[in-house]
C-alpha cells in the first residue's frame, strides 16, 4: 500500500466513478471534509487488515501466556508460525 491520494468532498462526488475505480485497484483515499476525514479502502484491503488485527491478536495472546509460564511445545508453535506465514505471503 502506497500513500493515500486525499480529495476533497466535491473533488469526491465530481469523480465518484474514478474514485471507485482507483480504490478498487488498491489506491486508498483520504476524503477531506469540514465535518472530518473519511478514509477509503477497497474490500481486499479491509478483509486483509482484519486477518492481519486478529493474528497480532493472537501473537499478543501468545506473548502473555508465555509470560505467565504457560506454552505450547516447539513443534505446535512451529506449525502456528508456518500457518501465519501462509496467511501473509
Amino acid at each position: 500500500m502506497g500513500l493515500p491520494k486525499i480529495k476533497t468532498s466535491s473533488e469526491f462526488r465530481e469523480n465518484l466513478s474514478e474514485t471507485i475505480s482507483e480504490v478498487n485497484s488498491g489506491v486508498d483515499h483520504i476524503i477531506s471534509h469540514k465535518s472530518g476525514n473519511v478514509v477509503l479502502i477497497s474490500e481486499a484491503n479491509y478483509a486483509k487488515m482484519l486477518r492481519e488485527l486478529e493474528d497480532l491478536k493472537q501473537i499478543s495472546t501468545g506473548i502473555f501466556e508465555i509470560d505467565s509460564g504457560k506454552g505450547i511445545s516447539h513443534s505446535a508453535a512451529k506449525l502456528k508460525l508456518q500457518s501465519f506465514k501462509k496467511k501473509w505471503s
